[in-house]
């Protein structure tokens, strides 16, 4: 009865609500994969993490694609998978290399700004309406993250470059995730990804290999299956909401990154992180509650029966 009732709450909200809440499922799943990749980092190379994690993935979802039958896999998609898988394995290479290289709480700031470049992104390449206010906002929150980082006079080292780099490949993936979640089966993206990650590392992995620990392909599978189900509520999430709208939620994953980092890995929390995290957080409290049809076009998706 209790899930009967809770399908119904569900399912009587606003399409960009829905979209916020999945998405919201991947900020902390992803803030606990990010965190056994720091772990896992500490033994085998990143590219060999992404090489394992990749294929963890193939196997958690094969059986899904085996359900719905391997009919699935068939596309016209050609030229937004292309982009999707090329952006996606380069921006996964980057970001784990970022995590095993800064604090998680840096590396997450950092990566973070991806929200910032999908609203732009979104508004060029969805041809979404952001509206001036929200546009605000994003500038707001983007200060946010300049007081959390607090540049000083030295220059950006090779893992602050490689998370900023990855943050604006990965706000081009979640643009090309939309377009394919509009016709697209979810298990067959998410296939299709872990095929791709494995072939392009596969080569480097197999130079840099180093001996796997029990421990550690415990740690790997674990972050495989973290990662794939945040990337099945990343694509529900932008298949049901639109970006310009739902994307904020990814400013979430700055504070909960302090809390994990403070406590597991004993990263201090300065005044000018909690300042800027408290801007961060207020500007995407605001951008979310901007509904669509205050300055936006209304949203649309064409699989509104997934619910």
């Amino acid at each position: 009865m209790t899930n009967v009732v809770q399908k119904i709450r569900f399912s009587s909200f606003s399409p960009n609500l829905k979209g916020a809440c999945w998405l919201l499922g991947s900020v902390i799943l992803f803030q606990i994969s990010y965190s056994l990749v720091k772990l896992t980092g500490q033994n085998i190379p990143s590219v060999q993490i992404v090489f394992l994690r990749s294929l963890f993935q193939m196997l958690l979802v094969l059986p899904f694609v085996c359900k719905a039958g391997f009919g699935v896999m068939k596309t016209r998609q050609y030229k937004n998978y292309a982009c999707r898988l090329f952006f996606g394995v380069s921006n996964i290479v980057l970001t784990f290399y970022a995590f095993t290289h800064m604090q998680l709480a840096g590396a997450t700031s950092l990566v973070f700004t991806r929200s910032l470049f999908t609203i732009p992104l979104a508004a060029i390449m969805l041809k979404e309406h952001a509206g001036w206010k929200r546009g605000i906002a994003t500038v707001i929150g983007f200060i946010g993250v300049l007081i959390v980082l607090n540049p000083g006079p030295v220059g950006i080292g090779k893992a602050e470059t490689a998370a900023l780099f990855a943050s604006f490949l990965l706000a081009l993936t979640y643009i090309y995730i939309q377009r394919l979640s509009r016709t697209e089966n979810h298990s067959a993206m998410l296939m299709y990804f872990g095929m791709a990650c494995c072939v392009l590392t596969v080569g480097p992995a197999y130079f840099l290999w180093v001996p796997v620990k029990p421990e550690v392909w415990l740690g790997v599978f674990a972050i495989a299956a973290t990662a794939t189900s945040a990337q099945y509520c990343i694509i529900r999430g932008y298949q049901i909401g639109k970006a310009t709208v739902i994307s904020p939620i990814d400013y979430l994953q700055i504070p909960l990154a302090a809390m994990i980092g403070r406590y597991l890995f004993g990263e201090t929390l300065s005044l000018h992180f909690t300042v800027g995290v408290i801007i961060i957080i207020t500007t995407s409290v605001y951008i979310l509650k901007r509904r669509a049809g205050d300055d936006d076009i209304p949203a649309t998706s064409t699989k509104e029966a997934i619910q």
